[in-house]
């Protein structure tokens, strides 16, 4: 925590640094606590739902993600970039007026989408069910991971993050729970998704009305500056196939593997990279709280105050990492049995998929330098070689090897694309956001 806050205290006066590193702090901490819920209530999930079920219900939360990023449009990163930097500019009018853009796509793109689904819906009564609750998650997906978006950039980290990462959480793992008891009744994967969807939904309708910059009549009414909108609109479509792309490798390999693999390796697969994820918790935490100034720095042009601001976030993330990694390789077949004593069985699979977990921490905040300082559109031309490459080797590795096939594809796909872009950025900008040495390569 010294070294972390020796370098914040560089890059911003004393009040803000330490301001930050709260913030950073909190965020670690709801993280933390949302990692803990999370695995709880997909842990208490496959024991409310048959095996045959939580393996289906992996497929409608997998494909409902990938089509939540779809629908976004690329706002939620857009928002985050520009807000970030007309808020700490004073600059109410275009902060009103990109989000209410934001907003706007996000709405149309989740519509979109379920009118699709819907009509597939018509189409195939056999999966009427199934596809009206991905309908359904994905508009509640779509919104509730837009909105925390311009709530961090208006500074509101405990806003943004609680109603999702908590409470959320909490009432699923309720339900669960009383289903498990015999309470209520034994779910489907349906009404699972549909639940969620309904919980999500009434969440981020009351967070929206705490914050004005969030707030539904402010938005709608409040005067916006849109001579950046050209801007805007090109960044936004670099963005948008970013975040699809972001989730391909992860999401995409349990929708496609669901062809190869049966329900149950299927559920186990979906439970080791449920859990494997909590090692991007950390950089995902702190980042929460720096990307806005990340974007600040990078907009004004300070190479060293974003070199330091780079430093904090690696020094931060880069112990509870290492510790969660070497738990897993330990301890992961316990860890995995408190989900079911059948998933017990994807030990090694886990430690394949956390191993690239922890070369994207170590590799630092490549992922926010390339989207708040201007690269978004290399960002995707890397990601989507990358990415097309491991989809490509899903269906040979996971014919050969099954689950630890699919294991690999994610793992490599981590692991090249966030090496690529330390590479990129050091030849770009003379930044080393990360741990990881790449001089050798990036001269």
């Amino acid at each position: 925590m010294a070294e972390a806050t020796t370098y914040i205290t560089r890059v911003f006066p004393r009040a803000h640094a330490h301001a930050l590193l709260g913030k950073s702090a909190a965020a670690f901490g709801i993280k933390i606590a949302a990692a803990i819920l999370s695995f709880a209530m997909f842990a208490l999930f496959a024991r409310a739902l048959p095996q045959d079920q939580f393996g289906m219900f992996g497929f409608a939360f997998s494909a409902a993600t990938i089509l939540a990023l779809g629908a976004s449009m690329g706002q939620r990163n857009l928002v985050l970039r520009f807000a970030s930097i007309y808020i700490g500019q004073g600059d109410r009018s275009r902060a009103f007026a990109v989000i209410r853009h934001g907003y706007m796509r996000v709405i149309t793109g989740a519509w979109l989408a379920a009118t699709t689904l819907a009509l597939a819906a018509l189409l195939l009564p056999e999966q009427r069910a199934i596809l009206t609750a991905i309908a359904v998650l994905t508009v509640a997906l779509a919104l509730g991971e837009f909105q925390p978006n311009p709530q961090r950039a208006a500074g509101r980290v405990a806003l943004a993050l609680v109603p999702r990462d908590i409470v959320f959480r909490v009432l699923m793992i309720t339900i669960a729970g009383l289903s498990v008891m015999g309470v209520l009744p034994m779910f489907s994967a349906v009404e699972i998704a549909g639940l969620m969807a309904g919980a999500l939904l009434l969440l981020t309708a009351g967070q929206a009305c705490v914050e004005p910059f969030t707030h539904p009549i402010r938005v709608m009414t409040e005067p916006g500056t849109t001579d950046d909108a050209s801007q805007w609109k090109r960044a936004g479509w670099g963005l948008w196939g970013n975040s699809v792309l972001n989730a391909a490798g992860r999401n995409l390999s349990i929708v496609f593997v669901g062809f190869f693999l049966t329900a149950e390796q299927t559920g186990a697969l979906f439970a080791a990279l449920r859990t494997a994820m909590v090692l991007e918790l950390a950089l995902m935490a702190v980042n929460v709280a720096a990307a806005p100034s990340l974007a600040q720095t990078l907009a004004t042009g300070d190479a060293n105050k974003t070199q330091d601001l780079c430093r904090f976030v690696t020094v931060l993330v880069t112990d509870p990492t290492e510790i969660a990694f070497v738990l897993f390789w330990g301890a992961g077949p316990y860890i995995l049995a408190l989900v079911g004593p059948e998933y017990a069985q994807a030990h090694w699979v886990l430690v394949v998929i956390s191993a690239g977990y922890l070369i994207r921490a170590l590799a630092g905040p490549t992922g926010q330098i390339m989207e708040m300082g201007g690269y978004e559109r290399a960002y995707f031309r890397i990601m989507l070689v990358t990415t097309s490459a491991a989809l490509l080797a899903l269906f040979p590795l996971t014919l050969l090897l099954g689950m630890m096939g699919a294991a690999l594809a994610i793992a490599l796909n981590l692991a090249a694309l966030h090496i690529w872009c330390l590479v990129f950025i050091k030849r770009q900008t003379g930044l080393s956001p990360g741990l990881i040495n790449v001089k050798w390569v990036a001269k």
